[in-house]
């Protein structure tokens, strides 16, 4: 039986997420997004879930089934991610090693425009970085904390996607190409010289789709979706996230 190398498999694993982008439906029920007085959509700020459990507006990759809703066992017990609470602020975190996409739907929700917000916001505090990870080799590729924007599926069930990643080793701006030229990675954070802040990031997320992909993005992406990982170095990464929202573009 021949044994497949960590290269293999990472390429498997690329292939997955590819197939499983591609069977995101529509299927949940619609709803509304809380706005601020600007016309900001608050895409989740966590305020509304359980300290200790998973989030209950997020999916697993596909978009299909929540994980908080997963019986216990080995299964559930693999998304390392846990509201946690300061204060009266809720926020989200990864501690761990295991690699699970949070998925938020957006197809079906009402009233997502990126014409009208395209500023994605959101805030990162992180604590550790997996150990020599580097988002440009497949055999090392962990990062401490990411953020997708899942623009749309092409007919060869290709999704475009723009990842903005706090990167281990690679320098902030360094941009890379992947999945056929249609996953982006944009590297907004690096290292650990800032590591146990809380920190804000904000990107028109309009203007990075028509630079990297040379075309006009859809008035609603498909998804936002969140990882951290650090399965392919074998070390752990730790992580919060909170205030994740779409703001008008200032004038």
């Amino acid at each position: 039986m021949k044994i497949l190398s960590r290269r293999h498999l990472q390429m498997l694993r690329y292939s997955l997420i590819t197939f499983l982008f591609s069977l995101m439906t529509v299927n949940i029920a619609s709803a509304q997004f809380e706005r601020k007085q600007d016309g900001a959509i608050i895409i989740d700020d966590f305020q509304n879930d359980e300290v200790g459990h998973l989030p209950k507006g997020w999916y697993n990759r596909n978009g299909k089934r929540q994980p908080i809703n997963y019986e216990e066992g080995p299964k559930k017990a693999a998304y390392k991610y846990t509201i946690k609470k300061n204060g009266p602020n809720k926020f989200l975190r990864y501690a761990g090693q295991s690699a699970r996409h949070m998925n938020f739907p957006l197809a079906n929700k009402d009233g997502v425009n990126i014409d009208k917000t395209p500023i994605l916001s959101w805030k990162w505090r992180v604590f550790q970085v997996p150990k020599g990870a580097n988002e440009d080799n497949s055999d090392l590729n962990d990062t401490a904390a990411s953020i997708y924007v899942v623009f749309d599926v092409n007919w060869l069930k290709i999704p475009e996607v723009i990842r903005y990643t706090w990167s281990t080793t690679l320098p902030v701006g360094t941009e890379l190409s992947k999945n056929m030229g249609k996953q982006k990675i944009i590297v907004v954070a690096s290292g650990t010289e800032k590591a146990g802040r809380w920190l804000t990031f904000e990107r028109n997320i309009v203007e990075d789709y028509k630079r990297l992909f040379g075309s006009e993005p859809p008035e609603k992406p498909l998804a936002i979706l969140i990882l951290s990982d650090a399965d392919s170095t074998g070390d752990n990464s730790v992580a919060d996230y909170d205030d994740i929202i779409l703001k008008p573009a200032q004038h």
